[in-house]
């Protein structure tokens, strides 16, 4: 235990990179994720199935690998980007995919006579997804979308691999130094992601309870 309270700083302040990607990835891949959910329904051909071609491609390649390519794509591009912004954008590049099924999935859940209702009132088929369907399909998605956020607050320890210095980076580094209680360090790390997204999973049940009402 030694190990831990000597280094809890050092650890803790890693936090801060491992918080920053989540909620950038979180914040931009929600928007990002709508927006192609809404193209996959399109009826329009020529924006739907790119939606589809770019969903299905992502969701099947490891995350791992989209931080390694998008770090060293732009890097070779001549551009400085930090490898905080590459875990970032890689983050909300494959994030956005599985937030997109969970959108079209909510979409999909609302009775297709609101859409044609919306759409009788003269109300194109963009607006009449966002001031009809989409607000109610929020409330059903809920549960998912904590869940899909729960996920980004774990995958964002695969930004090490490029050497930003979040959390589990810290963790690791600080094993690799002391090599005398990895056990205790490992079993640190386990405590502090079980307490962060057990939060996240409370407050997700909280605010179902308070939607219901």
């Amino acid at each position: 235990m030694d190990a831990i309270w000597e280094n809890l700083p050092y650890m803790l302040a890693g936090l801060k990179y491992t918080f920053g990607i989540a909620a950038i990835g979180i914040f931009f891949s929600f928007f990002l994720g709508t927006l192609l959910a809404v193209l996959r329904l399109s009826p329009i051909k020529w924006l739907h199935y790119p939606a589809v071609v770019y969903i299905e491609v992502v969701r099947s390649v490891p995350l791992i690998l989209f931080i390694f390519f998008i770090y060293f794509l732009i890097a070779g591009m001549g551009y400085n980007i930090s490898s905080f912004a590459s875990a970032s954008v890689a983050v909300v590049v494959f994030i956005s995919t599985y937030i997109a099924e969970i959108v079209r999935a909510g979409i999909l859940s609302i009775d297709s006579g609101q859409m044609e209702a919306a759409r009788a009132t003269g109300l194109s088929y963009a607006r009449a997804m966002r001031l009809v369907v989409l607000p109610q399909a929020v409330r059903r998605m809920v549960p998912a979308l904590v869940s899909e956020f729960t996920i980004v607050i774990k995958e964002s320890s695969l930004a090490m691999v490029i050497g930003v210095p979040e959390f589990f980076n810290r963790v690791f580094t600080t094993n690799a130094r002391v090599l005398t209680e990895p056990f205790a360090l490992l079993g640190f790390a386990a405590f502090v992601y079980f307490v962060i997204c057990f939060s996240l999973s409370w407050w997700s049940r909280r605010l179902e309870i308070r939607m219901d009402v």
